[in-house]
């Protein structure tokens, strides 16, 4: 009943997502995913508990590939809901990347193990000859790896909030405390099938929450909007914050793609470039479309040289999509950097106004 209630409340989430608008972003396909993940297991759990001390070769696979199913999408769900968290706060593809390999390590550990287990050496666990399900000595390992997945997310949004980079809302316990209190149950109490369940919910819960925080997304290119932009200029003043530079930049010719090219491929041009910007941040930043064709960046840097490194590598990656892009558009930008004072961030986004206009002028006079 557990795991049924909590396959209905996956899959009925699943199907609304899929009716309704989505962006292309990194985050809405890993929810989708970590939904089928979740999907599948309460399946093949399910599955596990009706066949469990059924005699017969056929169940004693069974047992074998459904508890393997099971167990390993346990840790696969966590290790996205990381890369979710982390791509959801920083909106940083490159952040993504590094991150993806260094958490992967107890997913493949775990997944090692349970190839082995599959030999029949009950490392994790072992199918006895009445086709029962008993749990193995290095069982524990699974555990370990979940919460380690779990304590890491909430690491991950703790320091974002010590950073005055995330939304205060971000509701990481909504999903974390469900899914830690429903394996600890299953994990105590063998034999109640509570933790996908708990995941279940914990799904719906966070999808609710989302709805909030997803209005600081900008539905087309998937960056920050500047709705996020004034509440982190809120907190980079209420916590003087240094060393954060600013860099307001605008594409050059944007009226002349719209004419020439129709606006869907304006919009294909805004897409584009928010990639590029995506691309072109470390992890201490964060881009932001401020509307129509002007973005900003936010960066912690030590000095003015780092900011020029940031810059020529904006202008390096554009370069890069105009040589090998099939668009038929070329995309350039004005760009201009200033670094806050730790005062006033009127008269931060002031100098970086300034500084912006003055490259367009010179880009105007170049032409």
């Amino acid at each position: 009943m557990a795991n049924g209630t909590g396959a209905i409340l996956v899959l009925f989430l699943l199907l609304y997502r899929i009716r309704i608008v989505q962006t292309n972003q990194f985050d809405e396909k890993a929810y989708n995913f970590l939904l089928i993940v979740t999907f599948i297991a309460t399946i093949n759990e399910t599955l596990s508990f009706i066949i469990d001390a059924r005699p017969g070769f056929i169940f004693y696979i069974l047992q074998y590939i459904s508890n393997t199913i099971c167990t390993d999408a346990s840790v696969i769900v966590g290790y996205c809901w990381c890369l979710f968290v982390e791509y959801h706060i920083y909106r940083n593809a490159n952040r993504i990347k590094k991150k993806s390999r260094i958490l992967a390590i107890p997913l493949i550990i775990t997944t090692i193990l349970l190839i082995i287990n599959l030999f029949g050496n009950g490392i994790i666990f072992s199918i006895s000859e009445k086709n029962k399900y008993m749990r193995g000595l290095f069982s524990y390992v699974i555990y370990v790896a979940v919460f380690f997945y779990y304590i890491e997310s909430i690491y991950t949004v703790h320091k974002a909030k010590n950073d005055s980079i995330l939304v205060e809302f971000f509701p990481i316990y909504y999903f974390v405390v469900p899914c830690m209190i429903g394996t600890i149950i299953q994990g105590l109490f063998f034999g109640i099938a509570v933790g996908w369940l708990c995941v279940a919910i914990a799904f719906i819960l966070i999808y609710i929450e989302f709805q909030i925080s997803n209005s600081f997304i900008d539905d087309l290119s998937g960056l920050y909007n500047r709705k996020y932009m004034n509440h982190y200029l809120n907190k980079l003043q209420s916590n003087k914050t240094k060393h954060v530079y600013g860099f307001l930049m605008d594409i050059n010719e944007f009226k002349a793609i719209n004419d020439t090219y129709g606006h869907l491929k304006g919009d294909h041009a805004l897409i584009q470039f928010s990639k590029i910007l995506q691309h072109s941040i470390d992890k201490d930043s964060v881009a932001i479309r401020m509307g129509g064709d002007e973005f900003v960046i936010f960066a912690k840097l030590q000095s003015d040289t780092e900011a020029v490194k940031l810059k020529k590598r904006i202008e390096n990656n554009v370069r890069q999509f105009n040589i090998h892009s099939k668009e038929p558009f070329h995309l350039s930008f004005s760009i201009g950097i200033a670094k806050f004072n730790g005062k006033n961030t009127d008269a931060f986004l002031s100098a970086m106004d300034d500084s912006m206009y003055e490259a367009k002028n010179m880009h105007r006079l170049m032409q």
